[in-house]
């Protein structure tokens, strides 16, 4: 019988973030879509994600702000996760400059409005070799123009102030799966490949030619990966 994977988008996603690796490939799992909520709160949006999910352990995925909320789920609800896969996120506060580029872009959007996601920014998220990649940008783009200003404004708000996950996570014994681009500018690869040195029951893999977008991406890449751990844990 094939599993389910429970899949949380990152910041200005939806459902369509895994489109390109769902169609790239037979599928090993059966996905369920999950959203994040509305709420003023991480502990609040954890609360939200669990009246998704079946009572049971489940297999969950999250990407970079997803990532951080199913890793953050895991350590609220251990008995409630069965195989934990964290993409392109670091369960860890965020580096100070991240934060003041955050609270400048709530302060921007509050005086003068939002006008969509701009083009350097998404080329920043993105490998060099990436950038030309028309359907990718496009993709990204229109997630965030359908998702709009205020769910930018209430998903920085929310989630910028996160805590270090790593010592909790690792006293949890459930299969935990991490992967990351080496060219991930918000992801410290090194600090990443320290922490799995030190926790048995934790997995890295690094894909090259990859920035923070990996299922976009490495989609095919990305949906081999996924598929052969399904196997492995079924």
């Amino acid at each position: 019988m094939m599993e389910t994977l429970y899949l949380l988008p990152g910041t200005m996603c939806d459902e369509r973030m895994w489109q390109p690796m769902l169609s790239s490939s037979n599928q090993a799992f059966h996905p369920e879509y999950l959203t994040i909520s509305s709420a003023e709160t991480i502990d609040d949006i954890v609360l939200d994600i669990a009246k998704q999910l079946p009572d049971g352990p489940v297999n969950l995925l999250g990407f970079s702000l997803g990532g951080y909320l199913a890793c953050a789920f895991s350590v609220r609800f251990p008995e409630r996760v069965k195989t934990l896969y964290v993409i392109a996120n670091m369960p860890c506060a965020l580096p100070d400059s991240e934060v003041k580029e955050r609270t400048r872009t709530v302060n921007w959007i509050r005086e003068h409005g939002y006008r969509g996601i701009p083009t350097k920014r998404i080329l920043n998220l993105l490998s060099p070799s990436a950038h030309q990649n028309n359907e990718i940008v496009s993709l990204i783009r229109t997630m965030d123009a359908d998702l709009g200003g205020e769910v930018l404004m209430q998903q920085l708000l929310a989630t910028t102030q996160r805590v270090d996950l790593f010592e909790q996570l690792s006293a949890l014994t459930m299969k935990k799966y991490f992967c990351v681009g080496v060219e991930d500018t918000l992801v410290d690869i090194a600090h990443l490949q320290k922490i799995n040195a030190q926790d048995e029951h934790m997995e890295l893999t690094l894909f090259q030619q990859t920035g923070h977008m990996l299922p976009l991406e490495q989609s095919l890449l990305f949906s081999q990966w996924l598929n052969d751990l399904c196997l492995l844990n079924k």
